[in-house]
C-alpha cells in the first residue's frame, strides 16, 4: 500500500515539473505577445464561424429551392390524382401504393343580415343568451335548418366543399393529405 502512495505522489511531483517547465516566463513584452497571440486566435475563430454562417446559409438556400421544387411537382400530381378522382365516380380507391378519398365536409352557416335573423331566431329558439349580448347560435341553426328545411331570414347555408385526400403506403411520413377542391 505504501508503495502505491509512493508512486501516486511521484507522479504528481512530474506533473507539476512538466506544468512548471510549460508554463511561460512572464514579463510585459511577453504578456502584449500572448495579447497578440490572442487576437490572432480569436480573429481566425471568427473566420471560422464567417464561414461556417455562409456554408449554412448556401445550404438553407438549396434546402428551400429544392423543397419548393419538389413541392411543385407534388402539388402538379396530386392536382392529376384529383381531377381523375372526381371523374371516376368513386368515394374511395385503394391501390398498391395507397389511397385515394373524396369526403364531403360539413355544411356552414352564416349569417349575413343580423337584424333581420334577430327577428325570427328568438321565435324558434335560435339564440344563445352570453352575459350582457346575444349571438346567434350556429349549431342550432344548422340543425334547425337539417330537421325542418326552413332557412330562417338573414341566414345564408354555404354547403359543405368536397374534400380530396390521400395517403400513400411508402416512406416513413405516411399521414394523411388534404387539399381543398379550391386550391390551385
Amino acid at each position: 500500500m505504501e508503495d502505491r502512495i509512493d508512486f501516486i505522489e511521484e507522479l504528481l511531483l512530474q506533473a507539476e515539473q512538466a506544468d512548471q517547465e510549460k508554463r511561460i516566463e512572464m514579463d510585459r513584452l511577453r504578456a502584449d505577445q500572448i495579447l497578440a497571440a490572442i487576437s490572432k486566435l480569436e480573429e481566425g475563430m471568427a473566420d471560422v464561424n464567417d464561414l461556417c454562417d455562409k456554408e449554412l446559409k448556401l445550404i438553407e438556400e438549396y434546402r428551400a429551392n429544392e423543397l419548393a421544387r419538389l413541392d411543385k411537382k407534388r402539388t402538379w400530381l396530386v392536382s392529376n390524382l384529383e381531377g381523375f378522382m372526381r371523374s371516376s365516380g368513386d368515394k374511395t380507391l385503394n391501390l398498391p401504393h395507397g389511397q385515394l378519398k373524396l369526403r364531403k365536409g360539413r355544411d356552414r352557416i352564416a349569417v349575413v343580415a343580423m337584424d333581420q335573423f334577430l327577428k325570427v331566431g328568438q321565435k324558434l329558439g335560435l339564440l344563445r343568451k352570453v352575459p350582457e349580448s346575444v349571438t346567434p347560435d350556429l349549431h342550432a341553426i344548422l340543425n334547425h335548418v337539417k330537421r325542418t328545411g326552413d332557412i330562417p331570414a338573414g341566414v345564408e347555408v354555404i354547403p359543405a366543399d368536397v374534400k380530396f385526400t390521400y395517403s400513400t403506403n411508402g416512406g416513413k411520413d405516411d399521414s394523411e393529405r388534404q387539399r381543398d377542391e379550391t386550391e390551385g
